[in-house]
């Protein structure tokens, strides 16, 4: 309001003015609409007010209303929908998200952090994500052995007629080692129960929403699974559609992974990269998403999570820990090849002294190439058989030059070395130098020759996709999948898992199965309302503890170790026996008897047993359909891939033709 217009007003003018500015500043119309709402409270408060006022000498006794009122109000704003009573159970720590390399983002070539003197590409996880990585013995035997199956089914089985020579699979090895390093550090860094109970499960909610309402539409288990499929629609995942476009996803998957899982300098080798693809999706990864979606592998792992019993002891003392695959991606090639120079044979011819020169610029490494010819320039004169006095003086001020150039943290030129030969530089034990000169070159040698590429192909030139010959593409569960030859024309929503649903946490999800599935009465889905603000927290808290104690048995050595040798025997078949019919039909009675019996009788009673039998019927009529289940675990393959790989969170998996 403008001060002089206030003031040429008439007295009523001004009046209304002054009420309207009272009326904003003290919101009376807001007041007004919760004295409508809330009449007897207002009235209440108003009558504690007025009381105070006139009775102020009782005060010590109206502070008891006003106390009772204070509570109440209270009360009823922490009970209100968008509250929730904190867990009072148990304390769910986050997942340390902290870097797993033991030397942090240390340079390869000096091992300090945040190297601003080398290329960051050297950094120790891009080149050694093993370092420091360590697993029992049996378990890295295991995990080599299904490893070195790979190699033995689908590699030498046509290498061996080309050449004997094992430098191809040996590099073949170091590949598979970082891969597997790669997965094993990443997922360290995924909180694994907390991705369960979150994404993964609202995945499972909207798959079970779909499998409720194709029920509605058929009369026999038989015919769910089609009604199912049809009920997706377009919201089918793109590996279902058919076997090729299954095979095809997961050679897309890999292409996009392959920066991300194999060495650097590794995918410019055009020839090695569609050969590790072609031998992992048609001939790994294919057999093993078969094998998971098997209806009797899904009934195994429910009759695992299900069972309450105590698991089976270790009986025999856990075995020493290795370092990961070590002994695995050991040189198996004996025979010196002619490509492979010496360090030597490289100074003496000076073109090849220049090109190696010029790729130790280009790493950023030139002062090793310089320590390596100061050492061995120094174990030629301390091999000399006499020698002075005042030239062993020479050398060992030499040898504390070494120490003070490549060793100590502050100078420019450190290079980081193993700590016993640091010790030993330090002792001035020329011996270690000797026996140790040129070995932290080996790993420039090997990139500076595998960076030497024959040319690349023509971008007009088409890829050549040779799937392996022993992948057995059709097969009698799946058949072509889904069968939709159409897959070509259609749009496909990405995210249809990821979407906003207004339930969140297991005790909504609980809910939703027993509102939708077991079908209970009203009042014991309002009284899980009433809950809610109560025992949510408290459930998710629980939920999170107990699927960590399931991983961490999981995760025992021995069970571990059962784990590998059942995938590698479904994937290898090494043990040559298929389960039977018969062996199946037992196992899937004993999981629906499982099931049956896995709820408390107090809430079978709250739900009636008709309506336990017809939701567990349900459910496990639902895990029977292997194309159902196939389509699930893509579904949580992508959010596993995503947890894994967080900087795919923003790229549409969906590959185009």
């Amino acid at each position: 309001m403008n001060f002089f217009n206030f003031f040429n007003r008439s007295p009523m003018a001004k009046f209304k003015a002054l009420l309207e500015s009272f009326r904003r500043a003290f919101k009376i119309d807001m007041l007004r609409e919760v004295a409508r709402q809330y009449p007897f409270i207002c009235f209440l408060l108003m009558f504690l007010l007025s009381s105070t006022i006139i009775l102020n000498r009782y005060l010590h006794v109206l502070m008891i209303f006003w106390s009772f009122l204070a509570g109440a109000v209270t009360f009823y704003c922490s009970l209100s929908p968008d509250y929730l009573v904190p867990s009072v159970f148990f304390s769910v720590k986050t997942k340390d998200k902290s870097e797993l390399f033991p030397h942090g983002h240390s340079c390869a070539v000096c091992g300090k952090n945040k190297c601003k003197r080398h290329r960051p590409a050297l950094l120790m996880e891009n080149y050694q994500p093993w370092l420091g990585l360590k697993v029992h013995s049996k378990v890295d035997a295991s995990i080599g052995e299904v490893l070195e199956l790979v190699l033995e089914n689908f590699v030498y089985p046509w290498y061996r007629d080309i050449t004997d020579d094992e430098a191809c699979v040996d590099e073949l090895r170091q590949t598979f080692r970082f891969f597997a390093s790669v997965m094993v550090r990443r997922a360290q860094k995924v909180d694994v129960p907390s991705v369960v109970t979150g994404k993964m499960m609202k995945a499972a909610m909207k798959h079970i929403e779909i499998i409720a309402k194709a029920n509605e539409k058929v009369k026999n288990p038989e015919a769910l699974q089609q009604a199912a499929l049809e009920e997706y629609g377009a919201d089918l995942h793109f590996a279902l559609r058919s076997r090729q476009d299954e095979l095809h996803y997961l050679r897309t998957l890999t292409d996009m992974l392959f920066p991300y899982i194999m060495p650097p300098k590794a995918t410019e080798c055009r020839s090695l990269a569609l050969l590790i693809r072609e031998v992992m999706t048609g001939s790994v990864f294919l057999p093993t998403m078969d094998f998971v979606a098997d209806p009797d592998t899904v009934n195994h792992m429910v009759l695992i999570f299900i069972d309450d019993t105590p698991p089976e002891q270790a009986t025999e003392p856990p075995s020493s820990l290795v370092p990961f695959l070590q002994k695995y991606a050991d040189s198996r090639n004996r025979k010196h090849s002619v490509l492979k120079l010496d360090l030597k044979t490289i100074r003496k011819q000076q073109d090849l002294l220049f090109h190696f020169m010029s790729f130790l610029k280009q790493e950023g490494a030139v002062h090793v190439l310089q320590f390596c010819l100061t050492v061995e320039e120094f174990n030629d004169k301390i091999l000399h058989p006499e020698l002075s006095d005042s030239e062993m003086q020479h050398l060992h001020r030499e040898v504390q030059k070494l120490y003070e150039t490549y060793c100590l943290e502050e100078s420019i030129d450190k290079i980081s070395f193993d700590p016993f030969i640091i010790e030993e530089i330090h002792n001035s034990e020329c011996t270690f130098i000797y026996l140790g000169k040129g070995q932290n070159l080996e790993p420039f040698l090997q990139s500076f020759f595998i960076s030497c590429d024959s040319p690349k192909p023509r971008p007009s030139r088409p890829e050549v996709t040779i799937p392996s010959p022993t992948a057995k593409l059709y097969n009698d569960l799946y058949k072509n999948n889904a069968d939709q030859p159409d897959s070509t024309n259609r749009k496909y929503k990405q995210n249809f898992f990821m979407e906003v649903m207004e339930m969140e946490g297991v005790y909504d999800y609980m809910m939703y199965v027993g509102r939708v599935v077991f079908r209970i009465p009203d009042w014991v889905h309002h009284m899980m309302c009433g809950g809610r603000i109560l025992f949510k927290r408290t459930l998710e808290a629980y939920m999170e503890h107990y699927l960590q104690s399931k991983l961490d048995k999981i995760l025992q050595e021995h069970r571990l170790i059962s784990l590998i040798t059942l995938l590698r025997d479904a994937v290898f078949c090494e043990t040559n026996e298929e389960r039977s019919p018969e062996d199946k039909r037992r196992r899937a009675k004993q999981t629906f008897q499982e099931m049956m019996g896995y709820l408390p009788d107090m809430v079978v009673k709250c739900m009636g047993e008709e309506n336990q039998y017809e939701g567990v019927q349900l459910l496990f009529s639902g895990i029977q359909q292997p194309l159902l289940n196939k389509q699930m675990t893509y579904v949580l393959l992508d959010i596993a891939i995503q947890e894994l790989f967080p900087e795919l969170r923003m790229v549409d998996l969906t590959p185009t033709h």
